[in-house]
């Protein structure tokens, strides 16, 4: 059972035990635990798509580009049902329910299983697209890399000021750094805005303390959770952020 909350996944995987299945929660982010699902493969990967679309959406690419794990069957817990299907596009042949639903869902995913899995349709989105930018966005970036790895669409406007910008990205290093800044930042969060906090991922050979959970205590500390990931490219990953309900309430 794969969530982007460990402690929901744990609670899920309890729920699939009380049915009768040998359950067991996926208690990594990202593929750090993809070792541990090859040592002992299950029957089939659930995956959780109301919590973090995106995150479910990227965790089944993953399994599906894997060549020692992409012949074991995916199931999704559908979510919002035009996140859903969009998945549905990306992974034609996994199986999809509701809860009351996923035994059925199981078990065909099981009877169902390809010997060779059909590799994920995704769509050709530029990363721009991703992070919300468009041709008439205001972006404001701060400590951006010398040499942006972003290819802006025509129109885009780089502005100075936070409080002016449609997506604030704020490039961090260091923790200390990504403390510091998203203090200035965190007050600005609101609907119709974007932040995106981005990283050195730990492949990329650029020295770095921050991990996406670090990344996300930070920003739980300036009141923000996130709600969309994103790989920007070879070197930096992101995370969107905005307040939490109560606080946007």
């Amino acid at each position: 059972m794969i969530h982007r909350e460990v402690a929901e996944a744990a609670a899920l995987a309890g729920r699939l035990r009380d049915k009768g299945y040998a359950a067991q929660p996926y208690l990594s982010l990202g593929p750090k635990g993809f070792r541990e699902i090859r040592a002992e493969p299950p029957d089939v990967i659930l995956i959780d798509l109301m919590r973090l679309p995106s995150y479910g959406k990227a965790m089944g690419a993953l399994l599906r580009e894997s060549k020692s794990l992409r012949e074991i069957p995916l199931a999704f817990l559908a979510g919002d049902p035009k996140k859903t299907a969009e998945v549905r596009r990306i992974f034609p042949d996994a199986e999809f329910a509701e809860w009351m639903d996923v035994p059925e869902a199981l078990e065909n995913a099981v009877r169902n299983a390809r010997k060779a899995p059909l590799l994920p349709r995704v769509p050709s989105k530029s990363v721009a697209a991703k992070l919300g930018i468009t041709g008439a966005s205001v972006v404001v970036m701060l400590g951006a890399p010398a040499q942006c790895p972003l290819n802006l669409p025509e129109g885009t406007r780089i502005g100075k000021r936070p409080a002016e910008a449609d997506v604030v990205m704020l490039w961090a290093h260091s923790e200390a750094g990504l403390d510091r800044e998203l203090g200035r930042v965190a007050p600005l969060a609101e609907a119709g805005r974007r932040i995106w906090l981005l990283w050195p991922k730990r492949t990329s050979g650029v020295e770095t303390s921050l991990t996406m959970p670090r990344v996300r205590e930070i920003a739980i500390g300036h009141g923000l959770i996130d709600y969309k990931v994103c790989a920007v490219d070879a070197t930096w990953s992101g995370i969107a952020v905005g307040p939490r309900r109560g606080r946007r309430a």
